[in-house]
């Protein structure tokens, strides 16, 4: 494996004066021969020593975490750029790569600090900033990161540091699940401070995979989520990652393969990918209509290996993004115009999935580990099933590296909410959907949802019982009061106002946003106030045409403090 240093020990700084090797900021695994790894104060050291240096960064907070810790969040360009309209100004693409989103996961944090080094200080990456503006969260869960503890504890399939933190944030929840419900105060920044303020076109998320074991050093996804437009996601899955691994594979001798896992190692039937849920950050960006990254450095492969595929993976799409930003723009742009086209009844109304089959592109060669039985049949409890053997077999398996559409319905013009619904409205605020509040009492057909059944799980997830609302639209007339809300759907981000609302499919009803109106007080409400039957509805409303009402649109929620939702 190549030296990560070997970019950065003979450069020159952007001062007027050379700075030797020695004067270079050093990470926590370089200064350790590889066995630890950065507290989020070292993070915040090393950026502070870049900035000394005369880096073109700026280091701000997008915001604290729950124990009080600060956020960091790196703009590099060149010449600097500090804020989004900067960046608009200058023509340049914006990039944003996240990494320790879970506090175990940590060569990614590693990678983007050495990166970053040799991005701001000179040498063969610099020219980056002269195409790019790259925004960095390099420690994006510091509280799960400094929960350090023995990495047999914390990542037990992990192959180093000895000490490693914890996987959720401070709140205990798991940060890769909370795009939708936006519970965390990291995500809450994230959405207000990044995503919809620089708009970024392209999302990386780097993570470290314990599932199956393969013969790759990492593995990626695209966005999953079928509802997203299609374009951006396409590119990404059938372009973008395909050259970048035949680039890895020529230039550095780094095999990379699609995300996935196998059901039975001993015979291994397909290997398929994750979920396609918007609850993850990469399929998050994809609903958005952008690209969103998945890099998953593989677990057993040893920590200083797992930087290095990492730090390539990283520079390799940076490099891919530069070199085709036009077509990129071109396609966030389309994505754009053509979802705001169907939500205004321009184009046809695409049918969307409120649930999702897997799906793939045939038969591939696919490097996995060799498994045989436990011999041991007095093991304990927690001992392993099945045990590695070292040796590396081609398979030949289906690889199912996307999903489609099970259930579907069409896109509404957009939905309705009540009066008392402001929380839901907040929070659609903060993920920079346009609401607008009814100036005056409207009446018009919209589609009703009428509740056949309501199921919540039995077991806590993420701290809620996750409710599946099944039921059947019907037509009806309604007059909305003055004060109801109205979220159209045409608007660029149409397709995720869909996934936070489609009552059916895994948006906020499912995280129980909705569950404290889906009692007998909602009927009653329902019935006096919107003149409903008896039959319980959900208190939301499809739209078959915009309102003709006058209505005021709602300012952008840009304070990661408001939009609280009911409990």
């Amino acid at each position: 494996m190549r030296q990560l240093l070997r970019q950065t020990l003979c450069v020159l700084p952007l001062a007027a004066s050379p700075m030797t090797a020695q004067q270079l900021p050093r990470t926590t695994p370089e200064r350790t021969g590889f066995t630890a790894t950065s507290t989020s104060a070292q993070v915040g050291a090393f950026l502070d020593s870049l900035q000394r240096a005369g880096a073109p960064v700026a280091v701000s907070h997008m915001g604290v975490t729950a124990l009080g810790k600060p956020l960091y969040l790196v703009i590099a360009s060149d010449p600097a750029v500090t804020s989004p309209a900067e960046a608009s100004a200058s023509g340049k693409l914006v990039v944003y790569i996240q990494a320790n989103i879970h506090g175990g996961e940590v060569e990614g944090k590693e990678a983007v600090l050495a990166l970053l080094r040799e991005l701001v200080v000179g040498g063969a990456r610099h020219d980056l900033l002269d195409r790019l503006v790259i925004l960095v969260a390099p420690d994006y869960n510091p509280d799960g990161n400094d929960a350090l503890g023995p990495q047999a504890v914390n990542r037990s399939e992990q192959n180093g540091p000895e000490q490693v933190g914890r996987r959720p944030d401070g709140l205990n929840l798991d940060l890769n699940r909370d795009y939708f419900k936006a519970e965390a105060p990291e995500t809450r920044a994230s959405l207000a401070r990044v995503f919809d303020t620089w708009d970024p076109a392209v999302m990386m998320d780097l993570h470290t995979t314990d599932g199956t074991l393969h013969g790759y050093l990492l593995t990626y996804a695209p966005p999953l989520d079928p509802v997203g437009p299609p374009g951006p996601t396409q590119y990404a899955r059938d372009q973008m990652l395909p050259a970048i691994r035949k680039t890895l594979q020529e230039r550095y001798h780094e095999p990379i393969f699609d995300y996935g896992n196998v059901d039975d190692p001993l015979a291994p039937k397909s290997w398929d990918t994750y979920a396609p849920l918007g609850w993850y950050g990469t399929n998050y960006a994809g609903l958005r209509g952008r690209i969103g990254i998945l890099s998953e450095a593989y677990s057993h492969a040893d920590f200083r290996t797992r930087i290095q595929v990492t730090h390539d993976f990283v520079v390799e799409t940076l490099e891919f993004v530069a070199l085709h930003a036009e077509e990129i723009r071109r396609l966030e742009r389309e994505a754009d115009r053509l979802t705001t086209l169907e939500g205004a009844g321009q184009r046809p109304k695409p049918a969307l999935a409120t649930a999702y089959r897997l799906a793939g592109r045939g038969e591939e060669p696919v490097v996995l580990e060799v498994m045989r039985p436990n011999p041991d049949s007095s093991r304990g409890v927690g001992a392993p099933r099945l045990l590695p053997t070292g040796e590396l077999r081609t398979y030949r398996l289906p690889v199912n590296d996307r999903f489609t559409d099970s259930l579907t319905l069409p896109l509404p013009a957009g939905y309705f909410l009540p009066p008392f619904a402001g929380g839901v409205a907040d929070l659609l605020r903060l993920h920079g959907v346009q609401v607008a509040r009814l100036a005056e009492d409207w009446t018009d057909t919209v589609e009703t949802l009428g509740i056949t059944q309501l199921t919540w799980t039995p077991r806590e997830f993420q701290g809620h019982h996750l409710l599946q609302v099944t039921g059947q639209y019907a037509r009806g007339s309604r007059t909305l009061p003055a004060g109801t809300f109205y979220v159209t759907t045409a608007q660029p981000l149409g397709r995720l106002v869909f996934a936070l609302l489609e009552p059916g499919g895994y948006g906020f009803a499912r995280w129980g946003i909705f569950d404290r109106w889906l009692g007998s007080e909602f009927g009653a409400y329902s019935g006096l106030v919107y003149g409903s039957s008896g039959t319980s509805e959900f208190p939301l409303w499809r739209a078959v045409r915009a309102p003709r009402a006058t209505m005021r649109v709602l300012a952008r929620s840009d304070d990661p403090a408001h939009g609280d939702v009911p409990p």
